[in-house]
């Protein structure tokens, strides 16, 4: 999907949809983030974002909690634009920790033989690693889960695709090329009933 997206029409339906189907997705949105916070936002990661994911936090600075998930549905908590700045700043430095404890354990070639092994599973190109400096938190379910702008594709990947990474299931994922992209699916498939309502809140999970 091109930039010419408009994520101001993306975001009425998905909350014109919420409002008839699922109030509770809705109720932790946060107002929109200033031109200031967004400055600030880039300036800590020092990475210019796409302008389709600014407008969007310009719409909605993230959830004030998400949890358990709200709007994104079954992904995480939407995250505002300091907190993707903490959730970047933990990561890099937990990942840091890692490689200085583990060090060959999480060789490229270590890796490689492990996905052959089938004891991690990589779907697109995403590199399995612990973290990157190049991934842009933008959405958590509890710290476990985490999807990201990756700006640190592996080869065939697209700069800024969005990719989901599960640590303890040790499951990496590109599940689409752009933020835009995700979010023109995702309510795609909300309006053609993809979703069951639990709770007021939409989910794709198994019905207990």
């Amino acid at each position: 999907m091109t930039g010419n997206v408009n994520i101001n029409a993306l975001w009425a339906r998905l909350e014109a949809w919420g409002r008839d189907n699922a109030p509770n997705m809705l109720e932790d949105l946060n107002p929109g983030a200033s031109d200031e916070e967004l400055g600030d936002l880039q300036t800590a990661l020092d990475r210019e974002l796409p302008e389709t994911f600014l407008q969007s936090l310009k719409l909605h600075n993230g959830e004030s909690d998400g949890w358990p998930c709200k709007v994104f549905a079954d992904m995480g908590a939407y995250l505002p634009c300091s907190q993707i700045v903490e959730n970047w700043q933990m990561r890099v430095q937990i990942a840091g920790q890692i490689a200085g404890q583990f060090g060959d354990d999480f060789s490229a070639e270590k890796r490689a033989e492990q996905i052959r092994d089938g004891i991690i599973f990589v779907d697109g190109p995403v590199s399995p690693d612990a973290f990157n400096a190049g991934w842009i938190p933008i959405m958590d379910s509890n710290g476990d889960v985490f999807w990201a702008l990756d700006y640190a594709p592996a080869e065939g990947g697209v700069p800024g695709q969005v990719i989901q990474v599960d640590l303890e299931g040790c499951d990496w994922k590109v599940v689409a090329t752009s933020f835009d992209e995700l979010l023109d699916a995702y309510v795609a498939a909300l309006e053609a009933g993809e979703y069951r309502i639990e709770e007021g809140q939409p989910t794709q999970e198994p019905a207990d």
